[in-house]
């Protein structure tokens, strides 16, 4: 694993936290009194968590240009979850959400390479 880009560690690991929230996520409204209505915003928080944590990694790794890198992060994992939507149910992709989504991927991405800096040993 060490021979991977850290690009690639941080969208798998972006990716993994996505799956791991969004369960615990499902977990705790099934067996809470907590309405479903809340799932929504518990999504764009383990979108934005996800993603701000891909970024940190990726530019822990390299050590410099961490906005540049967060983004590019963001950008992937968009990309990935688009094409997984366009695969799974297109007919869920609109215009509002298509925009809040890219938003939040490339802001959290960016914030989480600026803290990935803050964070590297160099």
């Amino acid at each position: 694993m060490n021979k991977l880009p850290a690009e690639l560690k941080g969208l798998g690991i972006a990716i993994l936290m996505g799956i791991l929230l969004c369960t615990l996520a499902a977990t705790l409204v099934y067996f809470t009194g907590l309405k479903e209505t809340i799932l929504n915003p518990l999504a764009k928080a383990v979108l934005v968590i996800s993603v701000f944590t891909g970024g940190c990694i990726v530019s822990k790794a390299y050590g410099n240009k961490g906005l540049v890198r967060g983004i590019s992060l963001g950008i992937m994992f968009f990309i990935l979850m688009l094409i997984t939507t366009l695969i799974a149910s297109p007919a869920h992709i609109y215009l509002k959400g298509f925009l809040y989504t890219l938003t939040a991927c490339i802001v959290s991405g960016g914030l989480g390479g600026i803290l990935g800096i803050g964070l590297s040993e160099d």
